[in-house]
């Protein structure tokens, strides 16, 4: 089997959320099953080829988009310690930028779709020219969509695998960038009610195995939760080739034994090192340095979805009742307005960096006493995944991935605090339930080590993805 996966950015070359960890991860976990597994992704601006050890192929080609001719030059990585092939496709115009979709100021490109369209013929390309071979495309999200339907167009004995990481994002295009297309695809494309396209729904339509991030999701899809009506009917008229598969997480990057990015060393043998990073994460964040003290941790992008009108309505009261809060992220300026006064107004209970920082995240996981991840949805989410593994119990709304993950806790079972539904109240309750059980040390003690003992690893998803493949 030649699998040739396809995605618009790939940890660690490119990465903007929680795609890049997947499109990372899963081929190199695919790797022991498939005669081949390449990857293919553009060459951003923003990536250190140096670094990487990636330098230009003799494979060459050019695309027409509308009436203009483009180039582009394929380049790869030689890493050694790779199992998988990363191939970049380069090309000044469309990639050479600092941003992977958005300027400076947060504003996404203008071309996103003229950008995404180019990339995804150069992947038609390279299969029809024989540059790339493939028996199974694997495309990811908007950025790949319209490429089920270019393989059916050009009549490729090419088989399709389609995952949707976050429906949110539909890479809606219109019919004058339509227009730029091969006019082979055209009559695969189907307008929707706004009289344009939309590329993840082609995607859906098109390919012939259709995946998500976790069966929660699929499930919340198929229910039409929190999505349109008309999306919802082609969703349903795909509903027989639907299935969902948990992300893996990679579990020597994350791993509290041997993590070079905190101070003390741990496993649900030796719970010791736990404490010992709550302390360091307490002085490092300048919060009271009481052991006892619940700390609740979050690592998260700052925008509603993710719970944060319900988290900083209930901030004053957790912090009477003596918990402690340090948040990571960054998003809205409003979210981190309300977080930076938060902080001010409790300087030894709350703390708050907007900035991206890799070794406090990994000190938060190691160090926090639980991680609060009240999301109103999430596809599948990975920090509550790496939070079990560190011993850091989350605290979640069940939905999506989150609910597929977290156990909630009984007395002699469960990983985590689960609430329903998604209201203030309920999150009150959970955040409640865990302090009381926090301080039952016998019982937050098997509850940590039950967490981490949970195998979410890629291998899991790899061997569900292969009997997807085979399929």
């Amino acid at each position: 089997m030649k699998v040739l996966f396809v995605s618009a950015e790939v940890a660690p070359y490119s990465k903007a959320g929680g795609l890049a960890d997947v499109a990372g991860s899963l081929p190199q976990a695919m790797a022991s099953y498939a005669e081949t597994i390449q990857v293919l992704t553009p060459l951003y601006g923003q990536i250190d080829v140096a670094q990487y050890h990636i330098k230009p192929t003799d494979v060459k080609g050019e695309i027409l988009l509308g009436d203009e001719v483009i180039p582009y030059r394929i380049h790869q990585t030689s890493d050694p310690n790779s199992a998988v092939q990363i191939k970049f496709v380069s090309c000044d115009r469309f990639f050479q930028r600092n941003g992977i979709y958005t300027e400076s100021n947060g504003e996404g490109f203008t071309d996103n779709n003229l950008r995404y369209f180019f990339f995804q013929l150069v992947a038609l390309d390279l299969i029809l020219s024989g540059k790339l071979q493939a028996d199974l495309l694997h495309c990811n999200d908007h950025h790949t969509g319209l490429l089920p339907a270019l393989i059916l167009a050009h009549h490729l004995n090419v088989k399709t695998v389609f995952t949707i990481h976050n429906f949110l994002y539909h890479g809606h295009f219109s019919k004058a960038e339509a227009a730029l297309l091969p006019k082979s695809i055209l009559p695969y494309l189907s307008t929707t009610q706004w009289d344009n396209y939309s590329a993840l729904l082609e995607g859906i339509d098109h390919s012939r195995i259709v995946t998500t991030v976790s069966p929660g999701y699929a499930r919340e899809l198929l229910e039409g939760v929190d999505i349109d009506s008309e999306s919802h009917a082609r969703i349903v008229a795909a509903r027989g080739k639907f299935t969902g598969i948990v992300n893996g997480i990679d579990t020597n990057y994350w791993s509290p034994g041997i993590d070079p990015l905190i101070p003390h060393h741990f496993s649900s043998n030796d719970l010791h090192g736990k404490e010992q990073n709550k302390l360091a994460l307490l002085s490092k964040t300048g919060l009271d340095p009481d052991l006892q003290a619940p700390l609740f941790g979050s690592i998260s992008r700052l925008v509603e979805n993710k719970g944060f009108p319900l988290i900083v309505e209930l901030l004053d009261d957790f912090v009477e009742l003596g918990a402690k809060f340090i948040f990571l992220g960054s998003g809205s300026p409003e979210i981190a307005n309300q977080l930076r006064k938060a902080s001010e107004k409790h300087p030894r209970h709350i703390a708050f960096d907007d900035r991206f920082n890799e070794p406090l995240a990994h000190l938060i996981e190691a160090g926090s006493d639980m991680f609060l991840m009240p999301s109103r949805f999430e596809p599948c989410g990975l920090n509550q995944l790496y939070s079990l593994r560190y011993g850091t119990i989350p605290v979640v709304n069940r939905t999506g991935g989150l609910g597929d993950t977290v156990e909630d806790w009984s007395q002699n079972s469960g990983t985590g605090f689960v609430f329903s539904p998604y209201d203030i109240k309920e999150l009150r309750k959970a955040m409640i339930r865990a302090i009381k059980v926090y301080h039952l040390k016998p019982d937050w003690f098997n509850l940590m080590r039950r967490a981490m003992l949970k195998d979410f690893s890629w291998d899991q998803s790899a061997k569900q993805y292969f009997m997807l493949y085979t399929s």
